[in-house]
């Protein structure tokens, strides 16, 4: 039997084995591409069913509450919805101001909803926009740096000290009175961090005859992270500050809803 010497003992070259590993390196690099696009898939499915979710309980919130409710015929709109908007720099770019609406409110003669949007949240703690974050004064206590809340005001009076004509208050203050109560924030700040970028209530149909009136309305609601922008032609995420983190896109979404309710007649301030 013949013996194989040195030189005819069989193996891997060095070449053979450069190309071996840099196979393996592709693919390990594949490997983690695909799992890091799966995980940013994955979070952003997750943003936007939590907005989603958080959207239609706040229609059924306010469709509940308009639907409980009565209304007076006899009532001027203002005593309804009242908004502030104002003219700001976008992400903090001098060249990007825009009137957006900073903070409102809407009231229905059972709860009384306050909000400040997230243009107004967004606004640094500078002596131009001090007075630009809505307060929520009921009685002695005052609330401040809220994203929705919610009061007990029979009376309307967060909507009526608001916007009657011997009016004292600021432009950034709502006054519930002393008979308000329950406070309750529907939107706090959490790991999704959702607030409102819209809310709008229109003038309500009264049908004289029956005595009722249908409200509609719609909310643009989205997260605080990331870049939101909004147009007239949609809503959008984006990263386009120099300051963002890429990963934000994965957790921002916004979407906007609209809803109808009815509301019977009968209440008076």
């Amino acid at each position: 039997m013949r013996r194989l010497n040195n030189s005819e003992k069989s193996g891997f070259t060095i070449l053979e084995l450069a190309i071996a590993m840099l196979f393996i390196s592709f693919l390990l690099l594949a490997i983690g591409f695909v799992s890091v696009q799966l995980a940013v898939i994955y979070e952003k499915g997750i943003t936007i069913k939590v907005v989603n979710n958080n959207g239609r309980e706040l229609i059924d919130e306010f469709s509940r509450t308009i639907f409980l409710s009565r209304y007076d015929q006899t009532l001027d709109y203002k005593y309804t919805f009242t908004q502030n908007r104002d003219n700001i720099n976008i992400r903090n770019d001098e060249s990007n101001r825009q009137n957006v609406q900073l903070h409102g409110a809407f009231c229905t003669g059972a709860y009384s909803y306050v909000w400040n949007t997230g243009y107004a949240l967004n606004l640094d703690d500078s002596p131009e926009n001090e007075n630009k974050k809505a307060i929520l004064k009921m009685g002695d206590e005052t609330k401040t740096k809220f994203r929705l809340a919610r009061v007990n005001d029979s009376r309307r009076a967060v909507c009526a000290n608001k916007t009657k004509d011997d009016a004292t208050l600021s432009g950034n203050e709502y006054d519930a009175g002393d008979q308000a109560s329950n406070y309750v924030e529907l939107l706090s700040a959490s790991e999704n961090d959702l607030v409102f970028y819209e809310f709008i209530m229109y003038r309500p149909a009264v049908y004289e005859a029956a005595g009722h009136a249908l409200f509609a309305g719609s909310f643009l609601l989205g997260t605080m992270k990331g870049d939101i922008d909004i147009t007239t032609t949609g809503n959008f995420c984006e990263v386009s500050r120099p300051d963002s983190f890429a990963s934000d896109f994965s957790y921002c979404a916004i979407n906007k809803f609209n809803f109808a309710a009815r509301a019977t007649g009968g209440l008076s301030i």
